[in-house]
């Protein structure tokens, strides 16, 4: 199947008003499909203008409603990007990732098996598999280290249940270190380039720690091409660039694209309990399997990221 056959077909988009959710409908619009929304209302919808055609939003407010919102809209298929990302590596943050990223996706799975979709696309992470040392695959064993890599963890795990016991076709997607514009400034680059764009210093690790960084717009991509092709359902893969790279010369990156040298303190901050040193995830299993690969280098997303900002 190719994405031109998603023309006209109903495709639910939970978490379309994030960061990644915004490509992702516009890679849908771009192939015909109808698109639908469903979101959070607590959550400021701040790329519902972003896509090239309007959406129907389906909204909730609380995770539970989430998979009777998604009932509602009678999809062919569905991609479940909604989740609460956090480093919060304390006992408190384990009830809270179960409420939010693991009891919310097993209703899902349950409804969508219930309604026969055509596919189910869901979201996991590298941090599932924990501080592992040197590259991995799909089938390293998962061994997470904090609650929001258990959490995801847990829902890969019954992911797989469901396609066993009641042939859900589902597939998970593990995005490496994901970047771009519209990019919320907690995480590492939008903060980097949002100070050196007002001229301000960025306190930062000595930036030792390995990391795999994808362009959004390539994520993107694969989640499509994961909505579309044969043969991939009870599996997971991983989205990754193949360009591994410290975090301080993707830092050093940045300097050269900006032109501004001399904000970015390297050692000022400490690295954080838990930090993950390597990180290398090994992708040639997507490239075969979905027919996908990232078409944006590092340096290229970078500098695209930064004229994004400027041009804001």
């Amino acid at each position: 199947m190719r994405s031109e056959d998603l023309s006209g077909k109903r495709v639910v988009v939970t978490g379309a008003t994030g960061f990644l959710g915004g490509y992702v409908v516009d890679q849908l619009q771009r192939a015909g499909a109808t698109v639908i929304a469903v979101a959070d209302r607590s959550r400021i919808a701040r790329r519902l203008e972003h896509p090239t055609r309007s959406i129907e939003t389906l909204w909730f407010d609380r995770p539970d409603q989430l998979a009777q919102s998604v009932q509602s809209a009678k999809p062919d298929y569905v991609i479940h990007l909604h989740a609460a990302v956090t480093t919060n590596r304390s006992a408190a943050a384990v009830r809270s990732t179960l409420e939010t990223n693991l009891l919310p996706s097993l209703d899902l799975m349950t409804a969508c098996a219930e309604m026969q979709v055509k596919r189910l696309i869901l979201i996991g992470s590298g941090e599932e598999f924990g501080p592992v040392t040197g590259p991995f695959d799909e089938d390293t064993a998962p061994d997470p280290a904090s609650p929001y890599g258990a959490s995801k963890a847990a829902v890969t795990a019954y992911a797989r249940m469901f396609h066993r016991a009641f042939q859900l076709p589902v597939v998970v997607l593990r995005p490496s270190v994901v970047y771009g514009p519209f990019q919320a400034p907690r995480m590492l680059i939008p903060q980097v380039l949002q100070s050196l764009f007002e001229g301000k210093e960025v306190s930062v690790t000595e930036g030792r720690q390995t990391r795999d960084f994808i362009h959004v717009e390539d994520v993107a991509r694969g989640v499509v091409h994961a909505l579309v092709s044969e043969g991939v359902e009870g599996r997971s893969f991983n989205l990754a660039s193949g360009e591994v790279v410290t975090v301080r010369d993707c830092l050093e990156r940045i300097e050269r694209i900006t032109g501004r040298h001399g904000l970015i303190r390297y050692g000022a901050l400490p690295y954080k309990t838990g930090e993950i040193f390597s990180y290398e995830p090994i992708a040639e299993r997507t490239f075969s399997a979905l027919n996908w690969r990232p078409a944006i280098s590092l340096e290229e997303g970078l500098a695209k990221t930064w004229e994004a900002l400027r041009d804001c």
